[in-house]
């Protein structure tokens, strides 16, 4: 999702106009968390980024499906491969059973798979690539 695809490719344009809106259809929902980067690239650090990011995410997730969903609606979660998976799984376990809000609609604690062999894992990444695209120009 650069600029020069997105200019040049109708059919990207296309295709990704087709997903968002098939996932609507069905009922689903994309959504947006991030940070802003204050930092000087040369200083920033990826992965302190990520965990407080992906406990935001389960936080939505959890309240989403205590609201909307079910009252049985639990929810997975798939990662992305991830060099930091120990730490964030730890993180989410104690987001699920920790004090204050625990997150009681995650079954458990997420987990990881390679992208390049789960299509819809792929197409996640490039959603979320392009919503993270779109976060960041509408921050500036």
């Amino acid at each position: 999702y650069t600029v020069t695809n997105v200019t040049k490719y109708r059919e990207l344009r296309n295709t990704t106009n087709r997903l968002l809106n098939k996932i609507e259809t069905i009922g689903g929902f994309v959504f947006y968390v991030g940070l802003q980067k204050n930092l000087p690239p040369d200083k920033h650090n990826p992965n302190y980024l990520y965990n407080p990011v992906l406990l935001e995410a389960i936080k939505r997730i959890d309240s989403f499906c205590a609201e909307d969903c079910d009252p049985k609606g639990h929810f997975i979660l798939a990662l992305d491969e991830h060099d930091q998976r120990q730490n964030l799984i730890t993180a989410a376990a104690r987001s699920m059973y920790g004090a204050g809000e625990p997150r009681k609609r995650l079954i458990e604690p997420p987990f990881q798979l390679e992208s390049h062999r789960y299509q819809t894992l792929q197409a996640a990444d490039w959603i979320a690539g392009l919503v993270g695209r779109f976060g960041a120009y509408w921050c500036d």
